[in-house]
């Protein structure tokens, strides 16, 4: 299956003023973007992939202020050379103060294919780890030679820019210094969280795998599941077995439903389980808590 990056955006003020240069590669996709932004444009943006986007020129008034999502001040961004790396899933807002034209490159990178290219996998701190207006004279250099080349008329042979993409790559994702301090990962995108615990608590009856719901937002396994912690403070698991107990709840209101038949229809193995689960996460047993309801 060709990669694709999945990318959901909602912009505001934003047009188009070239066509879309585009370009597929064999470890990434490149975007070359011009469009004109009105004085309060914006939008939000969130990818299943990693991406690289740098902003090659920024021509009037506007001021551009980038956030992502685990980023509540922001960073104000302006002029030539701004390089932002977002990991898969997270969510990253953009605004506009002030009118003006913005060129921009948007590299969104196969992992996979990445990962079979160097023959080993890739840093994860590295990977999954944000960096919001950053410059790199490497790679500043590496993205506007690929730019200029998806702008040419007569684009250079595929091995050029493959060359490029390596490079590039190369330079973003080598491996965090020891002594460099390591940021805090992020929450799940709002988006994400959503959409994982809907599909928790709708499917709490059965054994949910880790992989499921990973796949379901496009992170890591590992990731998803500290971005999950960090967004509910607890891991999914956990809050699978919250969903059952809330589910118990319900079927518990009638009081002539046995308390074995209520453990086996939300997906415990049996009464004392339920019952284990249902003291930690209530304080109480299911039968004390039932007789409350119609005390």
């Amino acid at each position: 299956m060709a990669f694709h990056p999945h990318m959901n955006s909602h912009i505001e003020g934003i047009s188009l003023l070239d066509d879309l240069r585009f370009r597929r590669w064999n470890t990434a996709i490149s975007d070359l973007w011009h469009v004109e932004c009105e004085a309060e444009a914006g939008g939000t943006y969130i990818s299943q992939a990693p991406r690289l986007v740098a902003i090659l020129d920024c021509v009037g008034d506007g001021r551009i202020n980038v956030r992502s999502s685990d980023d509540a001040a922001g960073q104000q961004r302006r002029g030539k050379g701004c390089l932002s790396y977002i990991p898969a899933g997270m969510e990253v807002s953009s605004e506009v103060f002030g009118a003006c034209r913005l060129r921009h490159l948007d590299i969104h990178l196969d992992v996979d294919a990445l990962e079979n290219s160097m023959g080993a996998p890739i840093d994860r701190a590295t990977l999954e780890t944000p960096r919001i207006g950053f410059c790199d004279p490497r790679i500043n250099t590496l993205v506007r030679l690929l730019a200029d080349d998806l702008q040419s008329d007569h684009p250079s042979p595929q091995i050029y820019g493959e060359g490029l993409i390596s490079a590039l790559t190369a330079a973003l994702l080598q491996p965090r210094q020891a002594n460099e301090p390591q940021r805090k990962r992020g929450k799940l995108a709002p988006y994400h969280l959503r959409k994982s615990v809907d599909y928790i608590e709708q499917n709490c009856g059965r054994t949910i795998r880790l992989d499921e719901l990973a796949q379901l937002t496009g992170l890591s396994q590992s990731y998803f599941c500290s971005a999950f912690r960090e967004s509910t403070g607890m891991p999914p698991q956990q809050w699978q077995m919250k969903a059952r107990v809330e589910r118990a709840k319900n079927l518990l209101k009638d009081a002539d439903t046995p308390l074995a038949s209520v453990a086996l229809r939300v997906g415990f193995a049996d009464q004392a389980h339920l019952t284990r689960v249902f003291r930690k996460i209530v304080g109480t047993t299911p039968g004390a808590w039932r007789k409350e309801q119609f005390a």
